[in-house]
């Protein structure tokens, strides 16, 4: 398979990947290796304005840490969160108890993708892929799977 070059179709193979891929790291490893290092994908990030994004980073991470079992002091406190506006693709960096995380989620989707990393030297990461339904009662709006599990 040829990787693409341009931006536009680096975005359309991670959506590609984040709907088909039963391998969650291998979505993962191709944000981080070839979009995030991207000079076009760093230029079009600006800072996420958007609160209803905001909110389902929120939830998500608030689902995680409650069905991982994730001791903290608090919430997950988001490091950095970025927009794409050409291509409806927000991402960003948080901290939640003792683990770093990456998540991107795509607005036209309405799904994404978050990887949690021990801090502990252990190299475990856990990933989820995640839906997130409007119009449903916010405790039941989002859909969670686990690699090799679909939704």
């Amino acid at each position: 398979m040829t990787m693409p070059t341009r931006l536009a179709d680096k975005i359309e193979q991670l959506k590609t990947l984040l709907v088909n891929a039963e391998d969650f790291s291998v979505i993962m490893n191709y944000f981080l290796d070839d979009l995030v290092p991207d000079p076009a994908f760093r230029a079009k990030g600006k800072p996420l304005k958007d609160k209803t994004i905001e909110q389902r980073f929120r939830g998500v991470l608030g689902i995680l840490q409650e069905r991982l079992a994730i001791q903290s002091a608090g919430p997950a406190q988001m490091m950095a969160a970025l927009w794409l506006k050409d291509f409806a693709l927000a991402h960003g960096a948080f901290a939640l108890g003792n683990r770093l995380g990456m998540v991107f989620y795509f607005r036209d989707l309405d799904m994404g993708l978050c990887a949690l990393g021990a801090l502990d030297g252990s190299m475990e990461v856990m990933f989820s892929r995640f839906s997130v339904y409007d119009g449903v009662d916010p405790s039941k709006s989002f859909h969670i799977d686990r690699s090799k599990r679909r939704h």
